[in-house]
């Protein structure tokens, strides 16, 4: 099902008008960013020219091209670079430390961010980017193509892109919109679980598409996409209500591709390319033991020498071994780990270990002992969370949701203490939205930061 595209890179302007010129170019072909409103190429598709159902494949490939930089990355080095969610996301909780020496990245990995630090801003662009694609190309496929998979799954973009805001960053993240005529509508800021209901609407929609289609993988795709979003809203027997039909062997992947550098794996090239992330372990004394646990779904391996600062052990993760290594969005395995939390919520611990362990002997890994005590079970189950689902932009997530779910305290779940590279860790438990939302006349700073 999944597709990879490009995306050109943009000239600074504040975010919502930069999608708008995002949105002049969606299938990509290269350009120069001065002259993005002239494009001449006869295989550029303009929105204004989006007249015939046969434009479409190429607007879908566009909008997957940008969801790729926003989720994994790339390594368009001369561009900057494309961190991505998961990257950014796992070095600001505790699945990478920074091995380089790039000050914002250095203060991400120390939770001391600021809204105006540089990754942040271009994450929140790239995010935004592909959320304002995936939006419109739905509403193109509404009028000139409804109900088939590409609608589908350019809804589901959308909502998936909701998520990782909603995981990610504080409360008050503005969502607007560009018309058919390629005008502004601002946004309204919207809080954390506004953000998850959201979702839920979306994929909803998919999911009746899929159904009327009978397209299982569609349908599985939106099914766990829900199910994340109610764990989010603490609506457990409601997410599993929604995932118990997706099968364990279901994957839907965001492609990388060495065609051009923009498309190659980030994670990827931010472990073996530049050598800038490492492996964290034990991180900040509340982090979980990624490289001595050397668990075969994580794939730690020592290189022996440092990262990119010349003193970090650069430990990398072959889970992302190749640039074309693909990265997973939604799976199987994520469902059963619904379905095994919610069984811990409601007092089932055998049912949870039952799950947990299936999955386990699926990967030639050992059953689980239980602990005897329901904290001791809760760490079992986010650290088999962790584990599955290393880099793929859902651990900051589990951190939030560890504080105002569990009432874990914030110490304990978020790395602390002592930074490595000097002075200590912050106080920041969420991403800022972008400084150049400010452009934005509704939006005026974040709701609140809280898990």
């Amino acid at each position: 099902m999944t597709r990879i595209g490009d995306f050109p890179r943009m000239p600074a302007l504040p975010i919502a008008q930069r999608s708008v010129l995002t949105l002049m170019a969606l299938t990509l072909a290269s350009c120069n960013p001065d002259t993005v409103l002239n494009v001449k190429d006869p295989d550029v598709v303009r929105p204004g020219n989006l007249t015939s159902k046969s434009a479409l494949p190429a607007l879908r490939t566009g909008v997957l091209g940008s969801f790729q930089i926003a989720y994994s990355g790339g390594s368009d080095l001369a561009n900057g670079g494309h961190e991505g969610i998961i990257n950014l996301g796992g070095l600001f909780a505790d699945e990478l430390i920074n091995a380089e020496t790039f000050s914002d990245r250095i203060n991400v990995d120390a939770r001391r961010v600021t809204a105006a630090n540089g990754s942040m801003v271009a994450l929140f662009l790239d995010l935004s980017r592909a959320r304002a694609a995936a939006a419109a190309a739905a509403r193109k496929y509404a009028r000139l193509d409804p109900g088939t998979v590409g609608h589908g799954e350019m809804i589901a973009i959308d909502a998936f892109a909701h998520i990782l805001f909603g995981e990610h960053y504080c409360s008050g993240v503005p969502f607007s919109t560009i018309t058919d005529a390629e005008d502004i509508v601002y946004g309204q800021p919207q809080t954390r679980d506004e953000m998850f209901l959201a979702a839920v609407a979306k994929f909803d929609s998919v999911i009746a598409m899929a159904q009327a289609l009978k397209d299982g993988d569609l349908e599985s795709m939106a099914r766990v996409g829900k199910g994340r979003a109610l764990v989010n809203l603490a609506r457990w027997s409601d997410a599993v209500a929604v995932v118990s039909g997706v099968p364990t062997t279901f994957a839907y992947h965001i492609e990388s591709s060495t065609n051009s550098d923009r498309q190659k794996n980030g994670i990827w090239n931010y472990f073996t390319n530049s050598a800038s992330f490492s492996v964290a372990e034990r991180e900040g004394g509340a982090g979980l033991p990624f490289v001595s646990d050397d668990d075969p779904r994580i794939k730690p391996l020592d290189t022996g020498g440092p990262g990119f600062d010349g003193s970090t052990e650069l430990v990398i993760s072959l889970k992302y071994a190749n640039a074309t290594t693909p990265t997973v969005l939604a799976d199987g395995v994520e469902a059963r780990l619904i379905e095994a939390e919610a069984a811990l919520r409601s007092g089932n611990a055998a049912s949870m270990f039952t799950r947990l362990d299936a999955l386990r002997l699926s990967a030639g890994l050992d059953r689980l002992v239980d602990p005897g005590t329901q904290a001791g079970r809760e760490d079992l189950l986010f650290s088999e969370r962790a584990a599955w689902m290393y880099l793929t932009a859902h651990r900051l997530g589990d951190l939030r949701r560890r504080v105002r779910q569990y009432g874990r305290s914030v110490a304990s779940v978020y790395p602390g203490g002592p930074y490595f590279k000097g002075g200590v860790y912050g106080t920041d438990y969420v991403l800022p939205v972008s400084a150049d939302e400010r452009n934005n006349p509704k939006f005026q700073g974040c709701i609140n930061r809280d898990p």
